[in-house]
């Protein structure tokens, strides 16, 4: 009697199939996109609670933040509107308000702010230029001044 021929062992039962890698960082991916998503939307709705503009700095309903009117708070670069035809130095620094640059009225960049004893300091000073006006602080009894130059 012959006996039929049996397949080796290892032939005999498949191979089982190959196991499924997980997908952990598939689902990490759509955790932290989610997340992102989120923080976004609660920052858009702060933002448009508090009537902020986060990127620019300045409130979204058009007016800008309010500046301290004293000149003398001015630095390098900041506005003033002074009345041009004030006629004398007193009643020019008199008229000297810090206003916003993005300000209709801001008619005078300052170039400088000095502590002067002899009112001729702004001559020294880079970029300014013989007959520009100067404010001068008559009010608070310091010798001050701002060198400024007429905006274009």
């Amino acid at each position: 009697m012959t006996y039929p021929q049996q397949p080796p062992v290892w032939q005999q039962y498949p191979a089982p199939p190959p196991k499924k890698s997980p997908k952990t960082g598939l689902v990490f991916g759509v955790a932290a996109a989610a997340l992102v998503v989120a923080v976004g939307g609660i920052a858009v709705t702060v933002a448009l609670a508090t009537g902020d503009n986060a990127i620019s700095g300045t409130p979204l309903s058009g007016s800008a933040p309010e500046v301290d009117p004293d000149p003398f708070s001015a630095q390098a670069g900041d506005c003033i509107s002074a009345d041009e035809d004030a006629g004398t130095n007193g009643k020019f620094s008199a008229s000297a308000v810090r206003v916003h640059c993005t300000d209709d009225s801001a008619n005078y960049t300052v170039i400088a702010q000095l502590a002067s004893s002899t009112g001729s300091d702004c001559k020294e000073v880079p970029g300014y230029e013989y007959g520009n006006p100067v404010v001068y602080d008559f009010k608070s009894g310091s010798s001050r001044e701002l060198c400024v130059m007429p905006r274009n």
